[in-house]
């Protein structure tokens, strides 16, 4: 519209960032909105788990009001991951099996879990390949947390660690897209990320973690798992695992050098911690290549039960 002496501008800076704070606002609550079960339930087993006071029956009783939260731990505690004789068919029992940890673990990571099993809507793959990251990332943190990171703590991280590029694939899925296509590195992910939205996977993950009520250690592990210099060591632990992780090739950001320095951060040695990545990667219990130990054996199991909490 030039002849009527219109020229188009860029918003200004403050226009800008009144527009991403609006768009991050309706991304999380149409997360919120989602069908992913009893939030308030959830919240309750964690807090439970975590405060260890609480009996096994006091968990199972928050635990049935989610349905859906019920199976999955009935489903686990009776996989080849818990490596049970006998089957089980009570929750009480099943929070024995599985032990407070890691049922408070499956309780912060289920609504992740639900947002990654949502109905394909052309994201589907991505979503599917998400999860598959995930869990790895959640139990390569798991075997390498050193001993003043509690490994079901780790574990949770790693498996939520993505959680706002899971709100991205769904709530946001043009935007997504652009930013999978455009990005060819680390770095230009994150570009991409706060020229497409105005804020990375990261902070957005924060922020939808805050509104589930997740502990504050989890929310710096959310946000810092990209950051540069991690400041909390579980952090850095989170950021090494999805870095070695997408070595392997498995998942949809690009890789990226580990920095030597994150890992001493978390606490473990990086030759170690590649090594282990590596043969738990490409390892399962009936390859018959090597002879695994008891822990190999359970941690590839764990994988796959993870794996199967995502329907296909």
């Amino acid at each position: 519209m030039s002849g009527l002496g219109y020229v188009a501008s860029e918003p200004t800076a403050d226009l800008r960032s009144r527009l991403v704070t609006a768009l991050r606002d309706v991304l999380i609550d149409h997360a919120v909105s989602l069908p992913l079960g009893n939030q308030h339930a959830l919240v309750h087993v964690g807090a439970l788990c975590e405060q260890g006071e609480a009996t096994r029956y006091e968990i199972a009783e928050a635990a049935a009001g989610d349905e859906g939260f019920s199976a999955t731990l009935l489903r686990l505690a009776n996989s080849a991951a818990l490596g049970g004789v006998t089957q089980i068919a009570d929750l009480p029992s099943a929070v024995t099996r599985l032990g407070t940890r890691m049922v408070g673990t499956l309780a912060v990571a289920m609504p992740v879990m639900r947002l990654l099993a949502m109905p394909d809507d052309g994201m589907g793959a991505a979503r599917k390949e998400l999860h598959r990251h995930a869990t790895r990332v959640g139990v390569l943190a798991r075997d390498l947390a050193p001993k003043d990171v509690h490994p079901e703590t780790a574990l949770a991280a790693g498996l939520i660690h993505n959680v706002g590029l899971a709100v991205l694939s769904i709530s946001a899925p043009v935007g997504f897209a652009r930013v999978l296509r455009t990005a060819e590195t680390a770095a230009d992910m994150a570009r991409a990320e706060s020229e497409v939205f105005g804020f990375t996977h990261a902070a957005l993950g924060a922020l939808m973690g805050k509104a589930w009520a997740y502990p504050d250690e989890l929310l710096s592990a959310i946000e810092e798992h990209d950051a540069p210099v991690p400041s909390t060591r579980l952090a850095a632990l989170v950021q090494v695992a999805d870095l070695l992780v997408r070595e392997a090739g498995i998942g949809i950001e690009p890789g990226g050098a580990v920095d030597a320095s994150v890992a001493e951060t978390a606490g473990i040695d990086l030759a170690e911690a590649r090594a282990r990545a590596h043969f738990l990667l490409g390892y399962r219990p009936d390859d018959g290549e090597v002879e695994p130990s008891e822990a190999d054996i359970a941690s590839a199991r764990l994988i796959d039960s993870l794996d199967g909490l995502r329907p296909a």
